[in-house]
């Protein structure tokens, strides 16, 4: 018997019990459309999140003011606690870096880390918006790739006039003024914690599109010179000094050079400095190892779904069992007739096959079709990655082979005269 032969009975026999088949199938379609579903998914996660973070600073330095520890400890805070406001950088200190590692660093980003949520009421309306005053610099709208929609971005100018200024976000706006040009007109901020403050719009600005992952989903917010901090918080040297800020490096940099250089820059600035020191991170490092942690768990979530897969191989192989039982006489007739038990073990063999390969083709249908509705869902459409999907219909292909060997060598040895005279 040759292969189309087998292929041939393999079919009429799946056809002749629809039912049977199907169930035979379930196994092996849900664990192939997990396992592609989950890896599209984790795809869409890790391009989201890498989207995100080039938009809004991939390119960027963290500079953080830490707390000295003793020699062999480590220090994992995420956030800086200086209790010494003479220890906070100045925005002296930090244009004196970028000036010595100019043309490397383009741009020093203030007050990224700080906000103060409130209510912005326009002057003599009664409707408000909740949105985050988020104080900062020129350098912050130009890293954050914003286009001012209209009016005017914020200035150098802003900022050494200590101008009480303020640039919306396009949402913002269109809620508080609708259709109207909002530049000019007068906004009173009123923090959940401190004193009202006035505002002028300056001007209105769009934003790339974020996941939530990186902040987006939240609060709206309303950009000020960072010297106006020291009229929203209590803390000392607020709007003069920092315990966190960004550098900017420019594009076609050496990262890890330029890393170096701002540490030794940093270190040599608080040599004298006996409690506090500068720590830089290069934020393209933290996205290398989150994505190798995404992929990781994708793999670890697709190895769970690739179980039932397994579980759906024993139920292949039952079946099959079952079927080989059912078919005894057949077995016997046709071992009569001459065929060998390569050619009983081939029938059989190819059947389970085709069952899951078959569960195979629809489990990648279905767990495609969810994986791209789920991520374009999560804003990032992507297509299922075609790695997966070669290696599950090769897996599903083992799987037959494997599961299906067993009752196929249990039908070859069969005695011809014992299985015709099965009932």
């Amino acid at each position: 018997m040759n292969l189309t032969e087998s292929l041939r009975m393999a079919l009429t026999s799946l056809r002749t019990n629809k039912m049977r088949s199907l169930l035979t199938l379930l196994g092996v379609i849900i664990g192939i459309a997990a396992v592609i579903a989950i890896l599209t998914l984790g795809s869409a996660l890790k391009g989201q999140f890498t989207s995100d973070l080039d938009k809004v600073g991939a390119n960027n330095f963290q500079v953080q003011v830490k707390e000295r520890t003793d020699e062999g400890e480590t220090d994992y805070s995420v956030e800086s606690s200086v209790d010494d406001p003479d220890s906070l950088l100045t925005p002296e200190q930090l244009e004196q870096v970028r000036t010595a590692l100019a043309p490397d660093v383009e741009g020093v980003i203030i007050g990224e880390y700080d906000t103060y949520p409130g209510d912005l009421t326009p002057e003599g309306a009664s409707k408000s918006s909740a949105v985050m005053v988020q104080p900062t610099n020129p350098d912050y709208v130009t890293a954050s790739q914003f286009t001012v929609r209209t009016g005017r971005a914020l200035t150098d100018d802003d900022i050494a006039a200590d101008r009480a200024v303020t640039m919306l976000s396009t949402a913002t706006a269109t809620e508080l003024f609708g259709d109207a040009d909002p530049v000019g007109q007068t906004l009173n901020f009123a923090p959940l914690d401190g004193t009202d403050l006035e505002l002028t719009v300056i001007g209105v600005y769009d934003s790339p599109a974020t996941g939530a992952l990186v902040g987006g989903g939240g609060p709206e917010h309303a950009l000020v010179p960072y010297t106006l901090a020291a009229q929203l918080s209590d803390a000392p040297l607020a709007g003069e000094a920092f315990s966190s800020v960004s550098l900017r490096a420019a594009p076609g940099t050496d990262k890890a050079a330029l890393g170096a250089r701002l540490q030794a820059a940093f270190d040599s600035m608080y040599a004298d400095n006996e409690d506090y020191r500068v720590e830089v991170t290069d934020f393209s490092k933290d996205l290398a190892s989150l994505n190798q942690l995404l992929t990781a768990l994708s793999a670890a979530i697709a190895a769970i779904g690739g179980i039932s897969l397994l579980v759906g191989g024993i139920g292949v192989m039952n079946i099959m069992l079952i079927t080989v039982t059912e078919r005894t006489r057949e077995i016997g007739v046709r071992k009569a007739l001459g065929a060998r038990r390569r050619d009983i073990r081939l029938q059989f063999v190819t059947e389970a096959i085709i069952v899951c390969l078959i569960g195979g083709l629809i489990g990648v249908v279905l767990g495609s079709v969810a994986g791209m509705i789920g991520s374009s869902l999560m804003g990032y459409f992507v297509f299922p990655p075609l790695g997966a999907i070669v290696v599950s219909l090769l897996f599903a292909l083992a799987i037959g082979l494997f599961f299906g060997y067993y009752p196929a060598g249990k039908a070859a040895k069969l005695d011809p005269i014992e299985a015709l005279r099965y009932e």
